[in-house]
């Protein structure tokens, strides 16, 4: 569990929150949240214990009980499951006793050792470091290649494994959607409802924190605040609290200018004096309410492009991929003006590939892609940040673009993008991620494109630069092709969907929940595939040739051993699995029902409609809880066959 008391932090000489008491229950999982700059991550530094609070006091677990992921670490020389597995510390310390034991060549402490080991199981242990890579997007062969050979945001995704794989009381995980795809994301969220520790997550990704988190942290207003619920209900709570703060004003200024009336009325009136200094007091005592602080809502738009053609792309046939390695073949597609396609695939599927064809990044292979007259593409990635001139300024940035341009004009434009005053001739080099990328949709927006291609455009967003993203998008009067693992970005803007799998392109007609059963089913399937393979691999192992001879009496008694051990550690598995397939039976029937009730018409005309918003406050209600079962199930099996 976690606990504030009275806490007060400064980062430099500025005072970030005073007066913050809260504490986090054991298992509850909550959201920290604020706009950038704030002191979130700040938090975090002082609960780790890397610097102190100004006021106050921080109850926390001991440091070896608290799991994070490092905001940077080395690339070590070593397999990314052995550094997965060293994230594990009873395992860590259970190795390297049993090493100092057989350095030692004492007896007693080897069987000791052993034993210590044994009893980590440092099988099972193993086989959840892979769960969890596999989880995050690692194929298996993945465990043995050297984490120096990942890329940064890999990289990423290994200490987030790492730091998972720790037997921990606290769990704090700092923007950890930053680099995961959409089925990443249905994964970890799917974990995290599973562990046992107290878990504080600081995300931009509302979606996500929704399905995540039950407590909200807000730092506002000086402090931090607590509120029940997800972040969908914290903005409900908070819009209703500065609505009741905003009438608690009036009324007080309506009171307090009454008393200052009758006081300045009477006061000097002999027969009214006692009665004037009772109405100076009642003034005095009357608390101030302080009025409330108009969030102003930022948004910035791309502007009406120049010409809007109607056809913008079509493509017949085309292989797409690196050198001689074909990634996607026979793709035919069309954009039309106007259209808003929202991408979907695991990582590695060939999302990005396609996007590169599409906006000429990429060769084709074969095939043919046909470009619009008047074509005009305003194309975000990630790599094109870096992309950047660190040495130049944003508003030199816009003078190359529009060098005919006058030079307040170019200012206005940067200022919707809040680049103000000196930010606007300051250097992009010591700029964050989020300030980056702003500047890369100014200057997009700019070119007045008539087709928006964008690769994962949230990445390093806060949640307000999400927001006016998300309204940009939905009033943008040209076609969009949207990469993105925030979901309701997705749902929000998008209007069809293309699903990148098995090195095809095909339109994918359900919608992102239907996508996340699909997620689960390619899961089911590999995990099966995986469990023949290691099967097979232990057929193979047992037709090699003679075996070395050995007492039959005992290798029957450590058989048996065995298999006592493997069913023990399966037992309660397995109890829990039969109860989740029972209830997932269960709910699937009832589901079935419903649905088949709500695609009737005459249900509409016939019933009363009471029954109507029950039946449909029924359905939304038993769906996410099929979908939790259906999860449960997966990992319970995945669980079960790992046990070796």
């Amino acid at each position: 569990m976690l606990r504030l008391l009275n806490l007060a932090l400064m980062r430099g000489t500025r005072l970030l929150y005073k007066g913050a008491s809260l504490t986090a229950a054991p298992g509850e999982r909550v959201g920290l949240v604020g706009p950038n700059g704030c002191g979130k991550s700040t938090l975090f530094a002082a609960v780790l214990g890397d610097l102190s609070p100004e006021d106050g006091e921080i109850d926390a677990p001991a440091s070896d009980r608290i799991a994070h992921v490092a905001q940077s670490f080395v690339a070590e020389n070593v397999t990314t499951l052995e550094f997965v597995l060293s994230g594990h510390a009873p395992l860590v310390a259970a190795r390297e006793a049993l090493r100092t034991a057989e350095a030692s060549g004492d007896e007693m402490a080897l069987a000791a050792a052993h034993a210590q080991l044994a009893e980590v199981n440092e099988g099972a242990v193993a086989a959840q470091a892979r769960t969890i890579l596999a989880g995050l997007g690692f194929s298996q062969a993945d465990g043995e290649r050297l984490v120096y050979d990942f890329s940064g945001g890999w990289r990423n995704r290994i200490a987030l494994a790492r730091a998972l794989m720790r037997p921990a009381d606290l769990l704090l995980l700092d923007e950890p959607t930053n680099h995961l795809d959409i089925d990443s994301l249905i994964w970890l969220e799917n974990w995290l409802r599973h562990v046992e520790s107290t878990v504080v997550i600081i995300s931009h990704d509302r979606e996500f924190l929704d399905r995540a988190v039950s407590t909200i942290w807000s730092i506002e207003d000086g402090t931090i605040v607590r509120y029940a619920g997800n972040y969908t209900q914290f903005e409900a709570a908070r819009i209703e609290k500065l609505r009741q703060q905003d009438a608690a004003r009036k009324a007080y200024e309506t009171q307090a200018a009454h008393l200052t009336s009758y006081i300045e009325r009477f006061r000097y009136k002999a027969s009214k004096a006692r009665q004037a200094q009772s109405r100076i007091k009642m003034l005095e005592r009357l608390q101030a309410v302080e009025p409330v602080r108009a969030k102003r809502e930022w948004r910035f738009e791309f502007f009406k492009p120049e010409r809007l053609p109607e056809h913008l792309v079509d493509a017949e046939g085309l292989a797409v991929g690196y050198g001689e390695r074909r990634v996607l073949s026979d793709v035919t597609f069309s954009i039309r003006s106007g259209e808003r396609i929202g991408i979907l695939g695991v990582n590695g599927a060939g999302k990005s590939t396609l996007i590169k064809a599409i906006v000429g990044e990429l060769p084709l292979m074969a095939g043919e892609l046909r470009r619009g007259q008047g074509l005009e593409i305003g194309y975000f990635a990630q790599h094109q940040l870096d992309q950047l001139r660190l040495d130049e300024t944003p508003l030199e940035h816009m003078k190359r673009l529009a060098p005919d341009t006058r030079e307040q004009e170019l200012r206005d434009h940067l200022g919707t993008y809040r680049f103000s005053g000196d930010l606007a001739t300051s250097p992009v080099k010591p700029m964050s991620g989020g300030e980056k990328a702003r500047l890369a949709l100014a200057l997009i927006a700019w070119k007045k494109p008539n087709l928006l291609v964008l690769d994962e455009p949230t990445n390093h967003l806060d949640m307000e630069t999400r927001e006016a993203l998300t309204m940009a998008l939905s009033t943008f009067e040209g076609a969009v092709l949207l990469v993105s693992h925030d979901r309701h970005l997705l749902r929000a803007v998008t209007d069809q969907l293309w699903l990148v799998h098995d090195g095809l392109v095909k339109p994918y007609d359900g919608d992102l929940d239907d996508y996340a059963k699909l997620v689960l089913e390619h899961r089911r399937t590999t995990a099966q595939a995986e469990r023949s393979q290691r099967e097979g691999e232990k057929l193979e192992k047992n037709d090699k040739g003679p075996q070395p001879v050995v007492n039959k009496k005992e290798a029957r008694r450590l058989e048996a051993q065995e298999r006592q051990r493997i069913a023990e550690l399966r037992k309660p598995l397995k109890k829990e699995l039969d109860a989740v397939e029972k209830a997932l039976a269960q709910a699937s029937e009832k589901l079935r029902a419903l649905d088949a009730t709500l695609a009737d018409p005459e249900f509409y005309n016939g019933s009363d409609q009471d029954l109507v918003a029950k039946t449909l406050r029924e359905h939304g209600e038993l769906a996410p809880k099929v979908e939790a079962l259906e999860m449960r199930w997966l990992e319970l099996s995945e669980a079960i066959e790992a046990i070796c």
